[in-house]
């Protein structure tokens, strides 16, 4: 399948996904990285069919052991199919080993069809991989097996049980060879070559019944059975204090007894350790989560797909982190549908900001319940004072949001404290939602103080950004400064105003342009605060210091160590013989510092400087540029800081620098404007779509908004620009190619929730818009020269 229609299933929600896919009638996922994630509706859909190559790689292969065995719900309904073929592949690429070993064991899990053998049938392919490969993991497992071939096999080759069962599996592995497939002599064999040990606590006379094959209560068997009962589970969970060895119990079972376990731990509770393995299976039942969440309330941010019921334990907890990570959990694993951030999840901030929070998994509910909250806003704002009740209103409301959106508002305005984070980050969430037509409303009342909070919630709406750059104070720049998540352009103005406060905040912020950093620090507009953190700059950090005028930050630039630091150190050495005079120059290093300091010239500096241009000019113009640029000519080019860029773009005007040289220099920081539009502009068209290329687009604004008219366009580097605020979501998605734009979606979540918005607003959620999304996925797979909104209208107008 192709990417684009891939990722559009993030937008889909898991039931819509899966009935699209079943429609377009194509095979599952197939087999991609093992770290590679799927959307919900790829992996339903692949286990309605029983494909289980793409959906068990991402999650369960064990060579990536951190998520343990897997979801347990995900395979125990892939190994209920009572399928081989499907069985087999479980088996190779999960680490459970309760699970390997029911499929060697070849259980059977759906009702048995008459007239049909009791026990699965093993696929070929599997048990002729166990012997020819021999995998030590496989022969544990084996041992387990109701093929007497592979018994004996995993027995005469030493298989211990280890993780499996240990010794008690081993031997009563040898027993069942014996009494049950009558292969006495393979037994003597096997206790010739690879001895079997007797588990402690056997009674004498176990190692006789092996040989013989004779079973007799109280021994092999029935402390197999002994094992695999939910009390003795229940024992060892109780000793189960750290969570670690909690989940390794529950790896030795498929079913947890869950009703001896609820009844036992109302007796005598389980501890930490065992609660939170417990309650973080997805099969644990309701009444027995709760009655663990009762004794362990914190256990509740481990519930892998919490629903209403475990939100109410968030209540009782009153915690707003534990309560947003439970809600982010519920939204992407589908358990909390968009109806329940409405009106289950509480308190109304902590749902309203879920709703531009969290990764691409919960985009498609986070936008259906979008849908869902914009019309009782829209009514509550049609009250007078509607927006002053709301901002009053949110930090310290404890219901629902449509419990909130419900309220009536005060005849009489309230006098509002200023919001925390999360009551901030609500209100310009709502804003958002209303529409950029209702920002002023929602913001010409606010003070300076008010104002402020609300210019730093995450993914700012770019109106509100816009207000609060016009109309905010020295405390909300300073706060809108600090915003991640500010389209860049907009910190020039900040850093214009002169406030030092200000400057140093935008200095700081990773968006600020490298240009913007070098002018900050050229008119000293720093504060002390932060001339001391640049004081431990290290890299290409320390390359804007080159542009201040204070000695101190000078000298650190001519000292400090690093990849390409001889270079960097001459030219701070020449800025501070220009700017503070050679007697500034003690102490520092290099030939030509020292050559200076004893001739009381600056000459020599200046002459090492030309030197190292006249390589430069020689790098560049080398048709080996892309090999030579490697090691200690590394500071001839990307290491140094002092490059002579008007040199650069006169040389690749006339054609002496070729194209993929300058693509290599764009990756630079300080890389100019000028030259930046001239290698955007040097791609090639691409079937009736603008190519905009370069990486430089990430640190310029202006490059960006040139072409913004030029729609669709196809970027060479998209997430570049947009991790950078180059362009916002919002923009990329309203002029990109629309397959690109999906594909793109599928990497960087504020993206992915502008394309779920549109994709929901324009097709819609529901099953009567099965046939227009289905028209949409086979649009994408031909990669039309169009936007998404064009597509999607037309696949709207085509249903």
């Amino acid at each position: 399948m192709d990417s684009a229609p891939r990722a559009l299933f993030w937008h889909t929600g898991r039931d819509l996904g899966a009935d699209v896919l079943g429609r377009l009638g194509v095979p599952g996922p197939g087999p991609v990285g093992s770290n590679t994630a799927l959307p919900p509706a790829l992996v339903e859909h692949a286990v309605r069919r029983g494909d289980t190559d793409g959906v068990v790689g991402p999650y369960h292969v064990r060579k990536w052991p951190r998520n343990g065995p897997g979801d347990p719900d995900l395979l125990l309904r892939l190994l209920e199919r009572d399928d081989p073929e499907v069985n087999a592949v479980l088996f190779a690429r999960s680490d459970w080993p309760a699970l390997r070993q029911a499929v060697l064991a070849q259980r059977r899990f759906a009702p048995r069809p008459p007239d049909t053998p009791e026990l699965l049938p093993l696929a070929a392919g599997l048990r002729d991989r166990i012997f020819a490969e021999g995998a030590r993991d496989d022969l544990h497992a084996a041992l387990s097996a109701a093929d007497p071939d592979l018994l004996f096999w995993a027995l005469v080759s030493g298989a211990v049980g280890a993780a499996y069962g240990g010794e008690l599996t081993r031997a009563h592995a040898a027993w069942r060879l014996g009494a049950l497939h009558n292969r006495r002599a393979q037994v003597r064999h096997v206790l010739d070559t690879a001895p079997v040990r007797i588990p402690h606590g056997l009674p004498p006379g176990t190692a006789e019944e092996i040989v013989h094959g004779r079973s007799r209560p109280g021994t092999l068997d029935q402390a197999v059975a002994q094992e695999a009962r939910p009390e003795t589970l229940f024992d060892r969970l109780s000793l189960a204090k750290r969570t670690a060895h909690g989940r390794g119990l529950l790896r030795n079972v498929l079913h947890p007894g869950w009703q001896t376990l609820h009844m036992r731990h109302l007796a005598a509770p389980l501890p930490w350790g065992a609660a939170v393995a417990l309650v973080e299976h997805p099969r644990c039942p309701d009444a027995f989560r709760a009655a663990l969440l009762d004794t362990h309330p914190r256990a509740v941010q481990f519930v892998g797909d919490p629903g209403p019921d475990v939100l109410a334990h968030c209540t009782a907890v009153d915690e707003d982190t534990l309560t947003k990570t439970v809600l982010l959990r519920g939204l992407a694993a589908g358990s909390l549908a968009p109806e329940h951030l409405l009106t289950t999840a509480r308190p109304a901030r902590l749902a309203l900001t879920a709703l531009v929070h969290g990764g691409v998994e919960a985009v498609a509910a986070q936008a259906h319940a979008i849908r869902l909250i914009r019309p009782l806003l829209l009514r509550h704002l049609a009250h007078p004072g509607g927006w002053r009740h709301l901002y009053a209103a949110l930090p310290d409301f404890t219901g629902s949001a449509a419990e909130l959106l419900a309220a009536e508002p005060p005849s009489a305005d309230s006098a509002a404290k200023r919001p925390g984070r999360q009551a901030a980050w609500a209100y310009a969430t709502l804003i958002g939602i209303a529409g950029p037509e209702h920002t002023a409303a929602a913001l010409e009342f606010l003070s300076d103080e008010h104002l402020a909070p609300v210019a730093g919630a995450r993914e700012l709406p770019q109106d509100v950004a816009d207000h609060a750059l016009a109309h905010g104070g020295p405390l909300t720049h300073r706060v809108l400064a600090a915003n991640p998540d500010l389209r860049q352009d907009l910190l020039t103005p900040l850093v214009l105003s002169g406030d030092r406060e200000i400057a140093s905040t935008a200095y700081r912020n990773p968006r600020c342009p490298f240009a913007l950093r070098q002018y900050i620090l050229s008119i000293d507009g720093i504060t002390d605060d932060l001339r001391t953190e640049l004081r431990q700059a290290r890299n290409l950090d320390i390359w804007p210091l080159l542009a201040s005028p204070d000695l101190e930050l000078l000298r650190h630039a001519a000292t400090a160590t690093g990849r390409a630091a001889g270079i960097r150190q001459l030219r701070a050495a020449a800025r501070i013989a220009e700017t503070h005079g050679l007697a500034a120059l003690d102490g520092l290093p290099g030939d030509a510092v020292a050559a200076a300091r004893e001739t009381g010239s600056a000459a020599p500096i200046a002459e090492a400087l030309a030197e190292h241009r006249r390589t430069t000019e020689k790098l560049l113009s080398d048709p080996n540029f892309a090999y030579t640029v490697q090691g200690s000519t590394h500071d001839h080019v990307h290491g140094d800081p002092g490059l002579d860029w008007s040199d650069v773009l006169t040389r690749v005007r006339s054609g002496g620098i070729a194209n993929y040289v300058v693509h290599s220099l764009a990756q630079r920081p300080d890389f100019p404007l000028e030259l930046g539009r001239l290698h955007r502009d040097a791609a090639d068209p691409s079937e009736g779509r603008r190519s905009i290329h370069g990486a430089a687009l990430a640190w310029h604004r202006p490059l960006v908004t040139d072409v913004l008219g030029d729609a669709p366009l196809v970027w060479d580097n998209a997430f570049a620009a947009l991790k950078s605020g180059a362009i916002t979501a919002d923009e990329f998605t309203a002029v990109s190619d629309a397959a690109q734009t999906v594909d793109a979606a599928a990497h960087h979540p504020p993206l992915a929730r502008a394309v779920a918005r549109l994709l929901g607003d324009t097709l819609g959620d529901t099953a009567d818009a099965l046939d227009a999304w289905t028209i949409l996925a086979r649009m994408l797979a031909d990669r039309p020269a169009a936007t998404l909104a064009e597509l999607a209208a037309t696949a709207r107008a085509a249903a």
